[in-house]
């Protein structure tokens, strides 16, 4: 690969970044962008093209840390909503104890 080949495969990546980021505000996700990455690789092997297989390397990289993100994003949520009933069923069997200690 040369120079100019690693730099379409960081725009592919900046690129996919950035429509998957707009995408996923839109509601869609990032998997359209996904997809194009995968179309792109048998047209790079039919014009035996490394520009294009730059390209749709670079793009299946930028779908993926954008699609890993949003599953760490949501496991971290999920982590946060368990903790939250967690830390409320605890404060209130201890206001329940207190309750009963109190009656005592």
């Amino acid at each position: 690969m040369t120079a100019v080949h690693v730099l379409v495969l960081v725009a592919g990546i900046v690129a996919a970044i950035v429509l998957s980021d707009l995408l996923g505000h839109r509601g869609i996700g990032a998997w359209p962008v996904g997809l194009l990455a995968l179309a792109l690789v048998p047209v790079a092997g039919y014009f035996f093209s490394p520009w294009i297989a730059a390209l749709s390397l670079g793009l299946a990289f930028g779908a993926g840390i954008m699609l890993l993100g949003t599953r760490i994003r949501s496991l971290m949520r999920e982590r946060h909503i368990v903790r939250e009933a967690r830390e409320a069923r605890k404060s209130a069997t201890e206001s329940i104890l207190r309750r009963n200690d109190g009656a005592r």
